[in-house]
Protein backbone atom coordinates (compact mmCIF):
# COMPACT_ATOMS: atom_id res chain seq x y z
CA UNK A 1 0.00 0.00 0.00
CA UNK A 2 1.33 3.43 -0.85
CA UNK A 3 0.08 6.98 -0.55
CA UNK A 4 1.30 10.55 -0.68
CA UNK A 5 0.55 13.13 1.96
CA UNK A 6 1.20 16.80 1.40
CA UNK A 7 1.09 19.78 3.72
CA UNK A 8 0.07 23.24 2.54
CA UNK A 9 0.66 26.58 4.20
CA UNK A 10 -2.06 29.15 3.71
CA UNK A 11 -1.71 32.86 4.44
CA UNK A 12 -4.93 33.00 6.45
CA UNK A 13 -8.10 31.12 7.32
CA UNK A 14 -9.94 32.31 4.21
CA UNK A 15 -7.22 30.96 1.93
CA UNK A 16 -7.06 27.68 3.88
CA UNK A 17 -10.81 27.16 3.55
CA UNK A 18 -10.66 27.89 -0.16
CA UNK A 19 -7.77 25.46 -0.61
CA UNK A 20 -9.69 22.76 1.30
CA UNK A 21 -12.71 23.14 -0.97
CA UNK A 22 -10.66 23.14 -4.16
CA UNK A 23 -8.63 20.08 -3.15
CA UNK A 24 -11.86 18.24 -2.29
CA UNK A 25 -12.89 18.59 -5.92
CA UNK A 26 -9.46 17.88 -7.42
CA UNK A 27 -8.59 14.93 -5.16
CA UNK A 28 -10.91 12.35 -6.76
CA UNK A 29 -9.72 13.39 -10.22
CA UNK A 30 -6.09 12.90 -9.21
CA UNK A 31 -6.98 9.57 -7.60
CA UNK A 32 -8.59 8.37 -10.83
CA UNK A 33 -5.53 9.45 -12.82
CA UNK A 34 -3.27 7.37 -10.60
CA UNK A 35 -5.42 4.23 -10.66
CA UNK A 36 -3.10 1.28 -11.07
CA UNK A 37 -3.99 -1.42 -8.55
CA UNK A 38 -5.91 -4.14 -10.39
CA UNK A 39 -4.65 -6.83 -8.00
CA UNK A 40 -4.94 -6.93 -4.22
CA UNK A 41 -3.51 -9.77 -2.10
CA UNK A 42 -3.01 -11.89 -5.18
CA UNK A 43 -6.58 -11.56 -6.41
CA UNK A 44 -8.19 -9.41 -9.06
CA UNK A 45 -9.71 -6.42 -7.29
CA UNK A 46 -13.08 -4.89 -8.12
CA UNK A 47 -11.53 -1.44 -7.95
CA UNK A 48 -8.52 0.26 -9.50
CA UNK A 49 -7.52 2.27 -6.46
CA UNK A 50 -6.76 1.38 -2.87
CA UNK A 51 -8.72 4.21 -1.23
CA UNK A 52 -11.07 1.90 0.68
CA UNK A 53 -8.15 -0.21 1.94
CA UNK A 54 -6.33 2.87 3.26
CA UNK A 55 -9.53 4.38 4.67
CA UNK A 56 -10.44 1.18 6.53
CA UNK A 57 -6.93 0.81 7.93
CA UNK A 58 -7.20 4.12 9.81
CA UNK A 59 -10.91 4.01 10.74
CA UNK A 60 -10.79 4.83 14.44
CA UNK A 61 -14.53 4.93 15.11
CA UNK A 62 -15.67 3.15 18.24
CA UNK A 63 -18.23 0.32 17.92
CA UNK A 64 -20.89 2.83 19.01
CA UNK A 65 -19.79 5.32 16.33
CA UNK A 66 -19.86 2.57 13.68
CA UNK A 67 -23.42 1.65 14.71
CA UNK A 68 -22.41 -1.84 15.87
CA UNK A 69 -24.14 -1.27 19.22
CA UNK A 70 -27.94 -1.28 18.65
CA UNK A 71 -28.76 1.34 21.30
CA UNK A 72 -26.24 3.78 19.78
CA UNK A 73 -27.38 3.53 16.14
CA UNK A 74 -28.94 7.00 16.24
CA UNK A 75 -25.53 8.56 16.99
CA UNK A 76 -23.57 6.41 14.53
CA UNK A 77 -21.17 8.20 12.19
CA UNK A 78 -21.92 7.19 8.61
CA UNK A 79 -18.30 7.29 7.52
CA UNK A 80 -14.77 7.33 8.82
CA UNK A 81 -13.01 10.57 9.66
CA UNK A 82 -10.57 9.59 6.89
CA UNK A 83 -13.08 9.78 4.10
CA UNK A 84 -14.59 12.18 1.62
CA UNK A 85 -15.81 15.56 2.84
CA UNK A 86 -19.43 16.17 3.75
CA UNK A 87 -19.49 19.94 3.36
CA UNK A 88 -17.60 22.69 1.62
CA UNK A 89 -16.35 25.17 4.23
CA UNK A 90 -15.53 28.40 2.36
CA UNK A 91 -17.15 31.69 3.32
CA UNK A 92 -20.29 32.73 1.49
CA UNK A 93 -18.39 35.88 0.48
CA UNK A 94 -16.31 33.82 -1.95
CA UNK A 95 -17.77 34.07 -5.42
CA UNK A 96 -17.43 30.36 -6.20
CA UNK A 97 -19.32 29.11 -3.14
CA UNK A 98 -23.03 28.36 -3.39
CA UNK A 99 -25.24 27.04 -0.59
CA UNK A 100 -26.72 24.48 -2.99
CA UNK A 101 -23.39 22.61 -2.99
CA UNK A 102 -23.86 21.70 0.69
CA UNK A 103 -26.92 19.53 0.13
CA UNK A 104 -26.17 16.65 2.52
CA UNK A 105 -27.89 16.18 5.85
CA UNK A 106 -24.87 15.99 8.13
CA UNK A 107 -25.15 14.65 11.66
CA UNK A 108 -23.55 16.84 14.30
CA UNK A 109 -23.53 17.30 18.06
CA UNK A 110 -25.98 20.15 18.67
CA UNK A 111 -24.53 21.04 22.09
CA UNK A 112 -20.99 21.26 20.72
CA UNK A 113 -22.27 23.27 17.74
CA UNK A 114 -24.00 25.81 19.98
CA UNK A 115 -20.91 26.12 22.17
CA UNK A 116 -18.70 26.80 19.12
CA UNK A 117 -21.20 29.36 17.79
CA UNK A 118 -21.19 31.18 21.15
CA UNK A 119 -17.39 31.33 20.96
CA UNK A 120 -17.57 33.06 17.58
CA UNK A 121 -17.04 30.25 15.07
CA UNK A 122 -19.10 30.81 11.94
CA UNK A 123 -21.92 28.41 11.13
CA UNK A 124 -20.39 26.69 8.11
CA UNK A 125 -17.04 25.91 9.75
Amino acid sequence: CCCLQTTFLARNLEEARSLYDHLAVLGPIMLALTAATPLYRGRVADTDVRWSVISQSVDDRTPEERGAVPEAKAKALQKSRYDSISLFIADAVNAYFKDKYNDLNVKYDKDAFERLRKEGLDEIL
